[in-house]
């Protein structure tokens, strides 16, 4: 039994070592300083070999065909759009429980975004409810890998395989997550990374477009990359290198210096941050009322976002989540209420409906977006929080928060009175 006060009744905190260095995030280190500078030496700050280099790289490391490097993630997803073919009257199924980044270059593509719910777990799109949106307008859909979390691809890809649809996955929080050893981006049929400074990939900003289709690519060089045209394969799209499609979607040789740099310990710092995930999650568990998501055994989930614990408040004589969070903070620990959601299809641009995109005479059905439409993503699971996943974190840190977590458990009672 700990029987030391608990700090937000004036005890001792539980947590005393700097968290600062070990939260540090983007890391940027001697060697991506000297890519830079080395970068800019050259003199090629717009067009430079360093972009084709690290495409190679990255194709490499998720062994496909292409990569074409953007200069964000949301200017890969409208690539790949374009790549596939979606425009007018076609209809794309996605989350709600996203970016915007994610839905709004469907929109851009002249075609409607058709929202599915989510798992309350993951946050990432539930493959029964995928089927109940599809139409025979349907050309495509978008499966985001929410929070750096697989979503369940088997499933989706047999749904897609029935209907015959184009599967794009929304990597941009999953760099080198693994579904059943396959890496994520490679599941489907084309992968869309955003290199934004927060990602586990960062390089500023930047985007990549990943498939095994070389059509699909160098429509997707048509759209933003005129200075590559000229030089495609398929001489039919050669009369549109003066203009492209009215895009420039070219990253910048920073960019891409850094991230080639940020590639070679992608592997290394995605497996110390699910080092200290696991362990957190090990210790933590122990503790009555709290019950860890870990992934399942088939899953590497990369952690952009924190993870989750499931609180059970009956095994704390019905203790209050927010009450347990205002003790663990006190005693210094970084953890929040929070669970996979979002109602971005309530947002203006839908309910408004003044986006070009639903005045195209090729819509055959109008498509409402309203309340309790997506009830799982609309409402999320209120027995949840999160624990920080520590890019940095020595065993002394994650000790003391497991620490915090016994310390405040044990002594549940005082904060009932």
């Amino acid at each position: 039994m700990v029987s030391t006060r608990l700090a937000i009744h004036g005890g001792k905190k539980a947590i005393i070592l700097d968290q600062s260095q070990a939260s540090r995030w983007p890391i940027i280190d001697d060697e991506v300083i000297a890519a830079v500078t080395g970068q800019l030496k050259t003199g090629e700050i717009s067009f430079s070999s360093t972009i084709y280099e690290f495409e190679k790289e990255f194709a490499d490391y998720h062994d496909v065909g292409y990569a074409l490097a953007h200069n964000n993630g949301t200017a890969s997803i409208h690539s790949a759009l374009f790549a596939i073919g979606v425009g007018p009257g076609d209809e794309v199924i996605t989350t709600a429980a996203t970016f915007w980044g994610t839905y709004m270059p469907i929109l851009s593509s002249q075609a409607i975004p058709v929202f599915c719910d989510i798992d309350p777990y993951t946050g990432c799109p539930d493959p029964a409810d995928i089927e109940q949106r599809i139409t025979p307008k349907t050309k495509a859909m978008i499966i985001v890998h929410l929070g750096g979390m697989p979503a369940e691809m088997d499933a989706i890809v047999e749904v897609s395989q029935r209907y015959n649809l184009i599967v794009i996955e929304d990597c941009s929080h999953a760099h080198g997550a693994t579904y059943k050893g396959q890496k994520v981006g490679t599941i489907g049929d084309i992968g869309c990374f955003s290199m934004q400074a927060g990602k586990l990939l960062p390089a500023g900003e930047g985007g990549v477009m990943i498939t095994n289709n070389l059509d699909w690519h160098e429509r997707a060089i048509c759209l933003g990359h005129y200075e590559r045209i000229p030089h495609l394969s398929n001489p039919d799209y050669h009369k549109y290198s003066p203009t492209c499609f009215g895009y420039k979607y070219r990253i910048s040789p920073l960019s891409a210096a850094i991230a080639s740099v940020q590639l070679c310990h992608l592997d290394q710092r995605n497996k110390q941050r699910n080092d200290n995930v696991m362990y957190l999650m090990e210790g933590i568990s122990a503790f009555p009322g709290m019950h860890p998501l870990k992934p399942a055994e088939y899953i590497f989930r990369g952690y952009y976002s924190n993870p989750y614990i499931r609180y059970d408040a009956d095994e704390l004589g019905g203790l209050p989540k927010s009450k347990l969070i205002e003790a663990l903070r006190a005693e210094g620990a970084s953890v929040a209420s929070g669970a996979p959601g979002g109602r971005n299809h309530l947002s203006a641009i839908f309910q408004e409906r003044n986006h070009p995109a639903f005045s195209r005479p090729e819509i055959q059905r109008e498509i409402t977006y309203e309340k309790g439409d997506l009830p799982r993503s609309e409402k999320p699971r209120q027995d949840m929080m999160t624990i920080p996943a520590f890019p940095v974190a020595n065993e002394a840190l994650l000790d003391q928060y497991i620490k915090a977590f016994h310390k405040v458990t044990a002594n549940a009672t005082e904060l009932l009175e």
